[in-house]
């Protein structure tokens, strides 16, 4: 990968602020700014600004930094794990020359030693290149990683949000249904009573009847 490819894929490297930083690892906020203390030497510029900004490479960081202290490490042996190391080539035991060598040199055959000089530094070159390609494939990765799962976590929220919906409903439909069943009730016992009612002034009615045709008996 060039460089050029290399300045575009972190340009357009999503971003992440610190509450969804915070929500994506389950923590506190209290316990992602002490991450940040002491762990800024593996972080960004941007996650250490104010407010800060965390790329999917900051984000995976602090997530081998959660894994590192959750097996025990001290903060001194994740910080020496996740600082990247320069790589300082040893000087090849091939270069070392015997005198008679080096007076072979100094009579005409010096132009070994640039080449062979020139052999390990392209190798240590590929190399470097091949780390770097290496590390940026990761960040690609873990980006993709990382992105599904805010997105998951997204979806999440978002069922979470219909499901309280839907009770919500529920519980406003039962709560009519109840308002319902007690005007029901109270309508019924309203009968209930006219009906009692009615029933016993039909027997009034009916007790009326029988003294009056008892009064006409007793006059004939």
């Amino acid at each position: 990968m060039t460089q050029t490819s290399t300045d575009r894929t972190n340009a357009q490297e999503s971003s992440y602020t610190f509450t969804e930083v915070a929500y994506h690892f389950q923590v506190t906020p209290d316990v992602l700014r002490g991450w940040l203390r002491r762990f800024a030497q593996v972080l960004s510029a941007s996650a250490k600004a104010d407010p800060p900004r965390f790329s999917t490479a900051d984000v995976a960081a602090l997530g081998m930094v959660k894994k590192l202290l959750e097996q025990g490490f001290q903060d001194e042996q994740i910080n020496s794990q996740l600082t990247p190391k320069r790589i300082i080539p040893d000087e090849p035991a091939s270069l070392a020359l015997s005198t008679d060598q080096a007076r072979q040199l100094v009579e005409g055959k010096a132009a070994l030693l640039p080449q062979a000089l020139g052999d390990i530094l392209s190798a240590i070159a590929n190399g470097q290149q091949t780390v770097l390609n290496s590390q940026s494939t990761v960040r690609e990765i873990v980006g993709v990683v990382v992105q599904d799962n805010f997105n998951l976590k997204e979806e999440n929220r978002k069922l979470r949000d219909r499901m309280l919906e839907l009770e919500r409903a529920l519980a406003e439909y039962q709560r009519r249904e109840e308002t319902r069943k007690e005007r029901l009730e109270s309508r019924l016992r309203g009968l209930e009573n006219t009906v009692a009612a009615l029933q016993q002034q039909i027997a009034q009615l009916i007790q009326f009847q029988r003294q009056s045709q008892q009064k006409k008996r007793s006059w004939w």
